[in-house]
């Protein structure tokens, strides 16, 4: 019995050795696709088109004016993103929370968007930082807890803070303030004739 199973161990190992042995004396394949990544990229060649008749006339349009138009960035434009941002993290989290206010954070960005948004990137970067507010506290919270309503608290102090200073700033957009001091006078000599 302990001859059988010898047998076939002994046939197994002399089957590897005959496969080892006839793979070592093989050439080395040449598969196509590793020699066409050997080769040397051809420069392909481009049909010249003939130039149109007429076309040796002065542009129109200056050239320096065909590049991309200047960038749409304002001074405010951290202080929005940041804003933008807080709205998303608030309206998720108050959502979380029950504060059953419906889409009121939402449609906050959207009049943000509809008064800020002047250019499609411009409205893309608003509508991105919202979005990421809103996913980044998603990941972090699935239900309401203490430091939810905390971080609802302080967002909220923050982003008024953020809307109050964005709107000082646009009051003196249109240049400075009249002081009272100023138009008092104007009053007092209208009700003095």
């Amino acid at each position: 019995m302990i001859q059988r199973a010898r047998r076939p161990f002994w046939l197994g190992i002399a089957v590897l050795f005959f496969a080892v042995t006839t793979m070592a004396f093989a050439p080395e394949a040449e598969a196509q696709f590793f020699q066409w990544f050997d080769q040397p990229k051809k420069p392909k060649k481009r049909a010249v088109r003939p130039r149109p008749r007429g076309d040796d006339l002065p542009a129109i349009v200056p050239r320096e004016s065909s590049g991309p138009p200047p960038p749409d960035d304002r001074p405010y434009d951290n202080k929005l993103m940041r804003l933008a941002e807080i709205l998303g993290a608030v309206h998720y989290l108050r959502e979380l929370c029950g504060a059953d206010e419906g889409q009121i954070w939402r449609k906050q960005m959207t009049e943000i968007i509809r008064n800020e948004g002047t250019t499609a990137v411009r409205r893309a970067k608003l509508v991105n930082s919202f979005n990421d507010g809103y996913r980044g506290y998603r990941r972090t919270y699935r239900t309401c807890t203490q430091s939810a309503t905390l971080a609802t608290r302080r967002f909220s102090k923050e982003g008024a803070t953020i809307a109050a200073s964005l709107a000082q700033t646009s009051v003196f957009a249109s240049g400075p303030p009249k002081s009272r001091a100023n138009s008092l006078p104007d009053a007092e000599s209208s009700s003095a004739n």
